[in-house]
């Protein structure tokens, strides 16, 4: 079952940090081409801005080339200063009559014929744009000149860009080969991811299972007590209720414990689905103390037992009543439950610079030190201080960890074998 989520979740966690990365590598990829080629496209731009010859041109033969020389040209010393902050290149100028004719050459160095004839056949696409020759990579800029006494028909801005298209292609190989390569790692990433999101998983899972085994386990004591009860009734139809009262006394005694554990396990249901809200008010904790022990006094004196509560002051919490009333119901049971005859049990509340303490002990047989981590896991039954024969149904302290977690407080046990054992609740004020 975990081996296929594994295999998901490793499965997801690669292929998001997979996209992450081709869209990062991507984007820097584009960024860097945006920024070299609106540089060059920027340097074309101004440079036709500073080169517009305006007077008549003659014409002159030059290695079978129409070639003419411009008498004037003007040029503001403004636009010349605006040039020097340009993306610094070389920008070749060609001009053209409306033939097609090469008229004139501003280069830096000689085209070949065949190139030139790529050059003329793309006067017709005006603005900016590049083509490719034999390897090499140009960008161009024709602008259709604006007729008058001039010969020029287009003047054409021409910047050879084969080394920036070269180092664009080697940032896009390594771009390539860091994704292929991250891809691998991704793979290794996201394993390791999955691992550590199960961990919590496995966790939850397995004590989701372990509580089911145990509640299991604890209905099924009672269900079998019912129902072999239930058979010797049959056994014997013509007997009175009075003849039959032990057999129905036991069962209604079963049927209350199932009662409590189940009403135990929908607490703890609702309080892991969040599905229990607090009616938060002011409460007097001390009030509720001094009723709760109220409440004990006939059992406690059932087993000769002197319970005393110790209030010295007003405590007033932030709490839900109802819960907090559960909680010392739960604490106080367990403390007389577990209290041998003739023993003590006192219950105090005060408030202190953190807070309000809540203090139930006992003189009961005590919890070893080694099961104090347990005691508030739900169905954990210590050998001394819980069996099934008291009644408990394992979940108590559970529930009661619950309530003062759920109040912002903590809880805590301490306990001496033979001496009694003591719960300390702190909550925030």
């Amino acid at each position: 079952m975990f081996q296929k989520t594994k295999i998901r979740l490793t499965l997801l966690n690669a292929t998001v940090l997979f996209l992450i990365l081709t869209v990062l590598g991507t984007s820097l990829y584009l960024y860097m081409r945006t920024t070299i080629i609106g540089g060059i496209d920027k340097a074309l731009e101004e440079r036709s801005v500073m080169w517009r010859p305006v007077t008549t041109i003659s014409t002159m033969p030059t290695q079978g080339l129409p070639f003419v020389m411009a008498q004037e040209t003007k040029l503001s010393l403004a636009t010349v200063s605006s040039a020097s902050s340009v993306f610094a290149r070389n920008v070749d100028i060609l001009f053209w009559n409306d033939e097609g004719q090469l008229l004139n050459m501003d280069i830096t160095y000689s085209y070949p014929p065949n190139l030139l004839d790529v050059l003329q056949r793309s006067l017709q696409k005006e603005g900016l744009y590049s083509i490719s020759h034999k390897g090499a990579e140009y960008r161009l800029l024709n602008i259709r000149a604006n007729g008058g006494d001039s010969e020029v028909g287009y003047y054409q801005y021409v910047s050879d860009i084969s080394s920036e298209i070269s180092m664009l292609n080697t940032i896009m190989t390594l771009i390539i080969v860091g994704i292929i390569f991250g891809g691998g790692i991704s793979i290794l990433a996201g394993l390791y991811l999955a691992k550590r999101a199960l961990v919590p998983i496995r966790s939850s899972w397995e004590k989701q299972q372990q509580f089911m085994a145990d509640a299991s386990h604890e209905l099924r004591t009672p269900l079998a007590v019912l129902q072999t009860h239930t058979e010797l009734l049959l056994r014997h139809p013509g007997h009175t209720i009075e003849e039959e009262s032990m057999e129905i006394s036991t069962m209604l005694k079963e049927i209350k414990r199932m009662n409590k554990l189940v009403n135990g396990l929908l607490t703890l249901a609702q309080s892991d689905s969040e599905g229990l809200e607090l009616q938060m008010r002011p409460v007097r904790l001390d009030d509720l103390t001094r009723g709760a022990a109220k409440q004990f006094l006939p059992l406690a004196a059932m087993k000769n037992i002197l319970l005393s509560v110790y209030l010295p002051e007003e405590s007033t919490i932030s709490g839900d009543e109802e819960r907090l009333q559960q909680l010392l119901m739960i604490l106080l049971d367990n403390a007389i439950k577990y209290t041998l005859h003739g023993g003590k049990v006192r219950a105090s509340c005060k408030k202190t610079a953190s807070g309000v303490v809540l203090k139930i002990q006992d003189t009961g047989p005590g919890i070893p030190r080694e099961e104090l981590p347990f005691i508030f896991e739900r169905f954990y039954r210590g050998d001394k201080t819980r069996n099934r024969t008291e009644g408990g149904t394992g979940l108590g302290l559970s529930i009661a960890q619950w309530i003062v977690t759920r109040h912002g407080g903590k809880i805590e046990a301490d306990s001496v074998l033979h001496k009694g054992t003591t719960i300390v609740m702190t909550f925030p004020t």
